[in-house]
């Protein structure tokens, strides 16, 4: 399970920083190809990388967790 929270803690920690690019106001071209992305205003970018950034940290705790542990 190591082997899993070192992982875990990698791909939380990279959808941690593209919740927080999205946070800082940055439009991502992979998502403004979709219609519904294409017309967000700076606010609207920031709300949706907060809750990026809110629903990754839940994994990342739990990977840390499971780090010290060694489950």
């Amino acid at each position: 399970m190591n082997g899993f929270s070192i992982l875990m803690f990698i791909f939380s920690f990279s959808i941690l920083i593209v919740g927080l690019y999205m946070f800082m106001g940055h439009k991502l071209d992979i998502l403004t190809m979709r219609a519904a992305y294409q017309n967000l205003t700076k606010e609207e970018w920031k709300n949706i990388g907060k809750w990026t950034m809110i629903s990754s940290i839940i994994p990342l705790i739990l990977a840390i967790v499971g780090l010290f542990l060694e489950i």
